[in-house]
């Protein structure tokens, strides 16, 4: 099949980004064609397929949150889109931003089948401006649905949260949802070492964007509260808008921190010699972040948070916090460094969680919504019900 791909920016500055690198790759492996429509960058140069550029640009309020993930919105230029759709089988819209609409009208016009995906919620943006503003959440919510979401019959959602979320915005369409996977490459590496420079501290790890809807000062807040401070290790890995925040934050734990950007093999390495995994943000489409660290086998202790579905990643109660609950997140930190054998014990039942979702039932997933999307652009109408949310997972289990 040929598809092409929408998305406003290729750089892997953000969740949306990453997991459609994911897959990009896969669908390639597959012996799919998958071409880009995107902004110029770094990463988009090392792509392999065909890309057409767009111009891209920033809006006042969240320029320099943007350009700290190297993103920037793209220009939704016609004459771009009829080059880049001319024989393609499908067009997949990532972002329901600026180029959305026209994305979609000219895919149209063209009589080629068009979906999109949900891998921003209103709250993503609303914190990079940081604001928290139910009145900008409502009008960053109609934006989307008037850009993208209620133009195309058919949306890839992450998760049952996602779809949720939308229909109780006003979408209008068919809500499939797909895991975005754990990718190939995280799983358990036999005989790992642990980096010189844990030590034998209790290793506490969390990745991701550094932004206000992260979180991460929490974690310091929780582990200043620990009773075992002095022997817990912290790495926070990413970069963004509040690193600079977070290193400064981190001078105040007695053990130094780690606070920076790591590499694939770095974060491979860490995730499967850290004790435990902590994941702080309220606001998460499914989180690609647990998915890597359960794909190796680490537990996970999840915010328990209503616009956040990280917490399916949870073992137990005993791997849940309540919201914004530094005082429980604390108090879960000192109970598993109390018990530390009991916590090896729990890989064996993380990596069975992770079994559901690893990349190849994903991508066969993937595949089916296209060839569904695909037939009821050709007349067959009951494939992808409006107003319902249909979930594979669910049918296999």
């Amino acid at each position: 099949m040929k598809i092409v791909i929408v998305i406003d920016s290729w750089n892997k500055g953000n969740g949306g980004v990453v997991v459609t690198h994911t897959l990009v790759n896969e669908l390639k492996l597959r012996g799919h064609e998958v071409s880009l429509v995107t902004t110029a960058g770094e990463e988009v140069s090392k792509y392999t397929g065909t890309v057409n550029e767009v111009s891209g640009f920033y809006i006042p309020g969240i320029k320099e949150s943007l350009k700290s993930m190297g993103f920037c919105f793209g220009v939704g230029k016609k004459k771009v889109f009829r080059k880049a759709y001319k024989d393609a089988d499908l067009v997949h819209v990532i972002f329901p931003f600026f180029m959305a609409r026209n994305a979609v009208r000219v895919a149209k016009k063209m009589k080629i089948p068009v979906m999109g995906a949900c891998h921003i919620q209103s709250q993503n943006l609303t914190g990079a401006m940081g604001k928290d503003s139910k009145v900008m959440d409502w009008f960053f919510n109609h934006w989307f649905n008037y850009q993208l979401f209620n133009r195309v019959k058919a949306i890839h959602c992450p998760s049952e949260l996602a779809a949720d979320l939308l229909r109780s915005k006003g979408t209008r369409s068919h809500f499939r949802v797909i895991s975005n996977g754990i990718p190939r490459e995280f799983f358990p590496m036999e005989n790992a070492k642990r980096p010189d420079f844990f030590g034998d501290k209790f290793v506490i790890i969390n990745i991701g964007r550094h932004a206000m809807e992260k979180k991460q000062e929490t974690i310091i807040d929780a582990v200043l509260k620990s009773k075992y401070k002095d022997d817990i290790r912290l790495l926070i890995c990413g970069r963004g808008e509040t690193s600079a925040r977070l290193i400064e934050r981190g001078k105040e734990l007695p053990v130094e921190p780690l606070v920076r950007y790591i590499s694939e093999e770095e974060k491979h390495l860490f995730l499967n010699t850290a004790d435990l995994y902590v994941h702080s943000s309220g606001v998460e489409l499914e989180s690609r972040s647990c998915m890597e660290a359960i794909g190796c086998g680490l537990p996970c202790l999840i915010e328990n948070s209503p616009t956040s579905a990280a917490s399916k990643f949870s073992l137990d109660e005993r791997f849940l916090f309540k919201s914004g609950d530094i005082e429980e997140m604390a108090a879960k930190i000192d109970y598993w460094y109390e018990n530390r054998t009991s916590l090896v014990k729990m890989k064996q039942p993380v990596l069975l969680m992770a079994e559901k979702y690893r990349i190849e039932k994903s991508i066969a997933a993937m595949e089916q919504l296209f060839q569904d999307v695909l037939n009821t652009h050709n007349g067959n109408n009951h494939l992808l019900p409006v107003g319902e949310k249909m979930n594979p997972y669910a049918l296999e289990n």
